[in-house]
C-alpha cells in the first residue's frame, strides 16, 4: 500500500519489486496509463486491474476485481495499490476532505486535513486485498522526492535523474493485520498508517522540494481556529 505522487512512483515501485526482491508484481492502476503504448504493452500482458472514471461508479465491481488478483498471489507475487486513488493536488485534497464531511465522517475529515502530504485513503480496495489474501503480509510506502513528477511526460522529460529519492517500507506480518475486527477499526488502523506515512514525508522531504502546505492560501476554505484551511482549487 503506497502513497501516490504520479507515475513515477510507480515506476520505481515496481523496479524495485523486480529486482531487489524478485517479485511478481500485479498492479492497480488508473487506465490513463495505458496511453503510453510502453505501458499498455507491457502492463496488459500481466494481470493487473485497470480503474477509469466510468468504472469507478461501479466501484463494486472493481473491489471484486481487486480481490481476485489478491486472493490468487503465491509466495513470490505482490499485490500493488495506492488507497489516495490518485496524486496529490491541492483541489483533490480538497475535494476528499468534503466528500468526507458529507457523508458524515468529520471525524476523518479533520484526520485528513492534518496530512498535508496526502489523500484520504480510500479503503475499499485496500482492505478486500488484505481479507482476499489472510496469508500475505502488508507493505507500506513512503516516499518523497517525487512530488514533481505529475504526469506521463514529466516521467520521460524531467525525471530527476540526480536527485535522491527517499522512501520507507514497513512491513505488517500477516498474523499482526486487524482481518478478524469490524470494518470501522480496520478504517481507523488505515488511517493511523496514513498518519505515520504523512509524518516521514515531512521529516524527510528533499531540501529545496516544495511542501504542500504552501499551496494552502492562508484564510481560504472554511476551518475553526488552530485547524489547517483548506486551499482553494
Amino acid at each position: 500500500l503506497s502513497r501516490h505522487a504520479g507515475p513515477g512512483d510507480s515506476f520505481l515501485l515496481v523496479h524495485q519489486l523486480l529486482t531487489v526482491y524478485r517479485r511478481r508484481p500485479r498492479l492497480v492502476m488508473k487506465a490513463t496509463l495505458q496511453l503510453d503504448p510502453s505501458v499498455d504493452i507491457v502492463a496488459n500482458r500481466l494481470p493487473n486491474v485497470w480503474i477509469s472514471k466510468s468504472r469507478q461508479a461501479g466501484e463494486h465491481l472493481v473491489t471484486e476485481e481487486i480481490a481476485r488478483l489478491a486472493r490468487s498471489l503465491d509466495a513470490r507475487g505482490a499485490l500493488v495499490i495506492f488507497p489516495e486513488g490518485g496524486n496529490w493536488t491541492p483541489g483533490r485534497w480538497r475535494r476528499g476532505i468534503r466528500k468526507l464531511e458529507g457523508i458524515g465522517r468529520k471525524d476523518l475529515a479533520k484526520r485528513a486535513a492534518h496530512m498535508p502530504n496526502l489523500l484520504p485513503p480510500r479503503p475499499g480496495g485496500a482492505l478486500a486485498a488484505i481479507e482476499a489474501c489472510p496469508e500475505a503480509d502488508v507493505i507500506f510506502v513512503a516516499h518523497a522526492g517525487l512530488d514533481n513528477i505529475i504526469s506521463l511526460g514529466d516521467v520521460w522529460a524531467r525525471f530527476p535523474i540526480n536527485q535522491v529519492i527517499k522512501a520507507r517500507w514497513w512491513r505488517v506480518a500477516h498474523d499482526e493485520i486487524p482481518r478478524t475486527v469490524s470494518e470501522e477499526a480496520q478504517l481507523q488502523w488505515l488511517y493511523a498508517w496514513w498518519e505515520r506515512i504523512d509524518e516521514w514525508i515531512t521529516e524527510n522531504r528533499p531540501a529545496g522540494s516544495p511542501s504542500p502546505a504552501s499551496a494552502v492560501a492562508p484564510g481560504s476554505g472554511s476551518g475553526s481556529a488552530g485547524e489547517p484551511r483548506l486551499p482553494t482549487e
